[in-house]
């Protein structure tokens, strides 16, 4: 991300930033950087499809030592994708990046390659609005409204992106990962002793010093000269090979070798100035090229100069913010509300600006269909919904896919519907907020295909069951039925184990730490599920509960013996898919159902592990029933609310089962290509 080559330079040149004691200010947090650094950096498994209670845990850790320091962070997320398409290509390259690390992954189950799960960003928004942080969700690219927002209020950014080396910033720039994770105790000039969290602190001055003359308005052209995620440096190779870069000579500066080329221009350029450097630059390149790469260059340049957002129209003087889509209509103010507040999903804005949508490749079987596949059906009607907005005509634009096919990313276009079977013709996005609770409802169990839920079944659950019974009916190859059963078993466990504290530790101290662990007891919502549980469990219960399960949430070794299973895994890819536009269609809708908080019921080892054991029994159900206590109201009730969501489901919702003495396993069946 960024200047290409810039944040290695700075990683090899420490003392380019400072080190500063941060406490008692607002931090601008670039949050699309903070999802991906707190999983990866927290010990988290990705492989099995995301351990999100973990991450959740992990997140609420780290907020937690600002809240100590008196730090008010505002987090700001990028929107959807320009309009221009200028990051199109560097879209379609990270795609092609991920899908290379899911290949490798799918083949050994290797532990040491990471891919972010998919439900993440939605898991870290509910956390981060549960703690009351807020939240900003800018149009399109942020970069350039975080550098507005912080200078407005003169407070440093915090991020991994190299952009903000060039921004003028007031209060500087920070880097993410040299945040320090526990507050310290510093005494101030004054004797007070205050909590501080220790950080590298960087302003542009640090750098320019070395470049005596070097105006600092030259630091775009700089940065777009280098290349960056909008202008590939290969352009200006050219100008690069015709002009003589000085000798450098720098007792201050470490310079490798893959950084002569950027120290070198930063010393060329202090010497001229922004309009001879053009010249020389558009001079270099052929004539039929100069137009088109001095607008380039210019756009380029202004991004990084005139950055402004409209949250700081906001709030200066209360200014209403605006979302338009393709065709420069305005979206309802309902919708542009939950929108830049990051309620409704950058996804929902990318349908109607760009009529292009990037699926994350997941851990799939690589010779079926992409794991997307399954949930088409809810992106149609989403399609349908989104493009409804100022539409005059039924007749809407495809939207364009990006998504695995075979090993390999293609595009596809499909188009949305307008209808759904038992409802009729969907409402226009406008109508949406003049609908009744039962019309909204009504409509979203129509695009699961759910007529209707069983009485005793809690409500709370309505949304998820939909979910769970649309995954089972469209899944494109039949669902293990063990798999099913850890999940809804999953759901429940993670509201009696005591899961805090685990993020960050090592396997063997996290199975340590649960095995103990049942001194703590956290029954929080276990009543929206198991209806009347809560004030009948007791501290044995909830003791044999975590000894007999805490192994399963620990990571699983893989050798030829055990080898990876990546049908499995394929199968809760396909999960995931369907919980993640079930929640864009559930949001659209004003939340109709229960918002369903992923991390409070899916954790992929557990799945993975649970259902492994369970295809190893002979009677499975039996094996559960012995594990939460047989005859104890949680062995009762959920064998209940199994027998529920069983009445939901056509008789051949899954597979055929296996015996566990039956020899051995036989080939995985490829399912039938279902064609939509």
């Amino acid at each position: 991300m960024g200047v290409h080559g810039l944040s290695s330079f700075f990683t090899l040149n420490p003392d380019l930033s400072e080190w500063k004691n941060l406490h008692s200010t607002k931090l601008v947090i670039d949050g699309n950087n903070l999802i991906y650094m707190i999983y990866f950096t927290s010990n988290l498994e990705c492989i099995y499809g995301g351990d999100y209670d973990g991450y959740a845990t992990a997140i609420r850790n780290y907020f937690a030592a600002f809240k100590a320091c008196n730090i008010e962070v505002i987090l700001v997320f990028d929107g959807g994708h320009d309009v221009s398409n200028r990051k199109l290509k560097t879209a379609q390259r990270r795609l092609q990046e991920r899908l290379a690390t899911a290949k490798a992954i799918a083949k050994t189950g290797a532990p040491n390659l990471k891919i972010l799960p998919i439900l993440a960003h939605e898991v870290f928004k509910d956390v981060v609005r549960e703690l009351g942080i807020q939240v900003l969700q800018c149009s399109f690219e942020a970069d350039e409204e975080i550098a507005a927002i912080a200078n407005y209020y003169e407070c440093p950014v915090a991020s991994q992106d190299s952009d903000f080396y060039i921004f003028n910033l007031v209060g500087g720039f920070v880097r993410l990962d040299s945040l320090s994770a526990t507050p310290q105790t510093v005494t101030m000039e004054d004797g007070e002793n205050v909590n501080t969290l220790s950080c590298r602190w960087y302003h542009v001055d640090n750098l320019l010093c070395h470049f005596p003359g070097f105006d600092k308005s030259l630091l775009p052209l700089f940065a777009t000269l280098m290349g960056n995620d909008f202008v590939n440096g290969q352009m200006f190779e050219g100008f690069f090979s015709r002009i003589k870069l000085p000798r450098l000579r720098s007792k201050k500066l470490k310079i490798s070798k893959q950084h002569t080329k950027m120290v070198g221009l930063l010393y060329w350029l202090s010497t001229t100035s922004a309009d001879l450097a053009l010249s020389q630059i558009l001079q270099t390149l052929k004539s039929t090229r100069r137009e088109s790469t001095e607008r380039i260059v210019s756009e380029t340049v202004a991004r990084y100069e005139g950055f402004t957002s409209p949250f700081v129209d906001k709030f200066k003087n209360g200014a209403p913010m605006v979302l338009t889509d393709a065709a420069n209509g305005t979206f309802p103010e309902w919708f542009s509300t939950l929108f830049f507040c990051g309620i409704l999903n950058p996804y929902l804005l990318n349908i109607a600006a760009v009529h292009k949508v990037f699926h994350l490749t997941q851990i799939d079987c690589f010779d079926l269909e992409s794991s997307y596949a399954c949930s088409l059906p809810l992106r149609r009607a989403l399609y349908g919904l989104v493009l409804s907005v100022n539409s005059a005509c039924d007749k809407m634009p495809s939207i364009e896919e990006f998504d695995r096919d075979g090993r390999n990313i293609a595009r596809c276009f499909v188009e949305p519907v307008l209808n759904a079977p038992g409802y009729g013709k969907l409402p226009k996005l406008e109508e949406i907020a003049t609908l009744t609770l039962q019309k909204r409802k009504e409509l979203f169990f129509c695009l699961f295909n759910v007529e209707n839920m069983p009485d005793q079944c809690p409500e709370t659950l309505h949304g998820l069951f939909a979910v769970i019974c649309f995954w089972l009916k469209n899944s494109r190859v039949k669902v293990n039925e063990n798999l099913l059963r850890s999940f809804l078993l999953g759901i429940i466990l993670m509201k009696l184990l005591p899961r805090t504290k685990l993020s960050s530790r090592k396997t063997s101290e996290k199975l340590k730490f649960l095995k103990n662990g049942c001194t703590v007891r956290s029954c929080e919502g276990i009543g929206d599920i198991l209806l009347g549980v809560e004030e009948q469990l007791n501290q044995d219960i909830l003791c044999r509960v975590n000894s007999n399960f805490s192994k399963f949430f620990i990571r699983p070794t893989h050798n030829y013996a055990k080898r990876f299973d990546s049908e499995l895994v394929y199968l809760v890819s396909q999960l995931q898919t369907c919980l993640l536009f079930a929640r864009f269609l559930n949001r659209l809708l004003l939340e109709p159902c229960k918002n369903v908080e992923f991390h409070k019921i899916l954790n992929g080892t557990f799945l993975y592990n649970f259902t492994k054991e369970l295809d190893g029994r002979v009677n499975p159900d039996l094996f559960i029933a012995e594990y939460l206590g047989r005859g104890t109201v949680l062995d009762t009730e959920f064998a209940l609310l199994y027998k529920k969501i069983h009445s939901l489901l056509p008789g051949d919702s899954f597979r055929p089962t296996r015996s566990a003495a039956g020899g051995k396993k036989k080939k995985k069946r490829v399912g039938l290509v279902l064609l939509i």
